[in-house]
């Protein structure tokens, strides 16, 4: 989706965070939406620039402000941003990976992740 909001072609983008998987195998890092909505963001603040933000860009301000929020409104709405918190899963288990797919827990867990930073990373208004 956020793909589709952006009008990226298929490739490379969906390759972006092919490698993330269970934040870095482990579970004990950053959720690997709410690190995707961040750099999505940056993104966008930045698509129309043609140079690097400066400290004091307005679009770098900007593009804090709304990385800020996506990280309040997450932790708020979820608790925690750590992978193995809010999964209930530690991915250097293989028990704990199997029982992430047999038990559909990304169903009840990541996939409510990602409905928020897709709801919550919207393309910055061009007026």
């Amino acid at each position: 989706m956020l793909r589709k909001a952006s009008a990226w072609g298929p490739s490379p983008y969906q390759w972006a965070a092919a490698g993330y998987s269970g934040a870095i195998g482990s579970g004990r890092t950053i959720c690997g939406f709410l690190f995707g909505g961040a750099l999505y963001l940056g993104y966008l603040h930045g698509e129309n620039s043609a140079h690097a933000p400066d400290l004091k860009n307005p679009g770098r301000l900007a593009a804090i402000t709304a990385v800020k929020n996506l990280f309040a409104g997450f932790i708020e709405r979820f608790g925690d941003t750590d992978c193995r918190a809010l999964s209930g899963c530690d991915f250097s288990q293989p028990a704990d990976r199997q029982r992430y797919y047999r038990d559909r827990v990304y169903e009840t867990s990541c996939f409510l992740q990602m409905r928020y930073v897709i709801d919550t990373c919207k393309p910055v208004d061009a007026g």
